[in-house]
């Protein structure tokens, strides 16, 4: 069997990963709403994964609490409306958290675990 490249990994784990966190903040009855506007979706499959610190950073592009369901007018049109986000995750979470995740920016990721990380997600997902 042929070894995957490390973009074929990071796709692999991008998929699994952006299912679980849309999955993972899913109302029972299977909706989900934007984190950063609220707007109701009625599936996972409407919405995408969102990211604060953007997904160019890898030490924080996996990172789950850096990651909330976002509609693409605000993930994709409002560039991710870091502020908005920013202030929620704040509020969710702490300031120490946005301060760490801010942080991450700056590490330097060598030897990435995606093998690890594909394998824990696609367990945590509902395919």
């Amino acid at each position: 069997m042929k070894k995957k490249t490390t973009s074929q990994l990071k796709k692999e784990l991008d998929k699994y990963f952006s299912l679980y966190i849309r999955q993972k903040f899913s109302n029972k009855n299977g909706t989900v709403n934007c984190y950063t506007c609220g707007a109701l979706k009625q599936s996972y499959k409407e919405i995408q994964c969102g990211h604060f610190v953007s997904r160019q950073y890898l030490a924080a592009r996996f990172e789950e609490s850096n990651c909330r369901p976002q509609c693409v007018g605000c993930n994709i049109w409002g560039k991710g409306k870091p502020l908005d986000f920013e202030e929620k995750l704040k509020k969710e979470l702490g300031d120490d958290v946005v301060e760490y995740l801010k942080k991450k920016r700056h590490e330097i990721t060598k030897d990435f675990p995606y093998a690890e990380l594909i394998a824990k997600y696609k367990l945590l997902t509902k395919v």
